[in-house]
């Protein structure tokens, strides 16, 4: 219904003379029309009136099947507005930490090579990624630990590099995963040439590094003839059937006879690799095993 353009105080009278109609017909007993008359002219005035309220004014009321408001809605409202206008910054206590990466234990076989994931992390390893040996870092860290319980209890002791023959035309031959096995193999048969307490480490690619403490020089000949034989060992449980067998170069320097430091002790056991070397290559006209010639069944 449309408002009604007359001024409000102009239909303020008719509740009253409605209310006047309905007082004279209950007195004057009318009959029902008449009564029923005075009913809508109270119904036409309160209509009118509401009508011509202005809508802000207008409040509809409340039925029986409405809930009234919430009360907590006041206080619960101004919260959620602070909340979405001053957004909390993130705590140490209410952010979750994250979860721990795994300390290296025993490596997968397999895995990257200790040098290059130490470049990856940051971190050196113990141990060698592919084989599960020392790394480099580590065994000569543990070698000059060594060197001065080896002075005081007047022991000598035996450093052994040994690098394999061949390496490369192995690799190029059976494939990068068949060439790491085999230095996995190797490594498998070198720990079960060396003693309790020795120290075994792959130095790198397919060279290895041995230090044997309280081992007289005599006895170091036995222990280089149980390497070459741990090294053609591996050959024959990794290479294909018909392939000639792996061999070693082996330098060794003796302490403290060849020097009293880690230094001086790599600095002879390299002198004594690279004569092992020159001989084999002199000898190159020599048919010798290290010479592989590699076939794929």
């Amino acid at each position: 219904m449309p408002r009604s353009p007359l001024p409000r105080t102009l239909f303020a009278i008719l509740p009253i003379l409605g209310a006047l109609l309905a007082a004279l017909a209950g007195h004057q007993d009318w009959p029902i029309p008449l009564s029923l008359v005075a009913m809508a002219v109270v119904a036409s005035a309160s209509a009118v009136i509401y009508w011509s309220a202005p809508l802000s004014e207008r409040k509809p009321s409340v039925t029986a099947e409405q809930s009234p408001p919430i009360a907590c809605i006041p206080v619960v409202m101004p919260e959620l507005t602070a909340a979405a206008e001053h957004p909390q910054q993130p705590t140490p206590e209410s952010t979750p930490a994250a979860a721990p990466s795994p300390e290296p234990g025993s490596p997968e076989p397999g895995s990257i090579g200790t040098r290059a994931d130490a470049l990856v992390t940051g971190q050196p390893h113990e141990t060698d990624l592919l084989t599960g040996l020392l790394s480099p870092e580590a065994f000569f860290d543990r070698l000059a630990r060594g060197l001065p319980r080896c002075r005081d209890a007047n022991l000598t002791g035996v450093l052994v590099i040994c690098d394999l023959d061949a390496f490369g035309e192995i690799n190029q031959t059976i494939g990068l995963m068949d060439a790491n096995r085999m230095l996995r193999q190797v490594a498998d048969c070198f720990r079960l040439t060396v003693r309790e307490g020795d120290l075994l480490s792959r130095l790198g690619g397919d060279e290895f590094g041995i230090f044997f403490p309280g081992l007289p020089l005599d006895i170091a000949e036995a222990r280089v003839r149980d390497l070459r034989a741990a090294v053609r060992e591996a050959g024959l449980l990794t290479l294909p059937e018909g392939s000639t067998q792996v061999t070693a170069c082996i330098g060794i320097s003796c302490f403290p006879v060849d020097g009293d430091t880690v230094d001086a002790l790599v600095a002879a056991a390299d002198l004594s690799l690279a004569n092992a070397r020159r001989e084999r290559q002199e000898k190159a006209n020599v048919p010798i095993p290290s010479a592989l010639v590699l076939t794929r069944n």
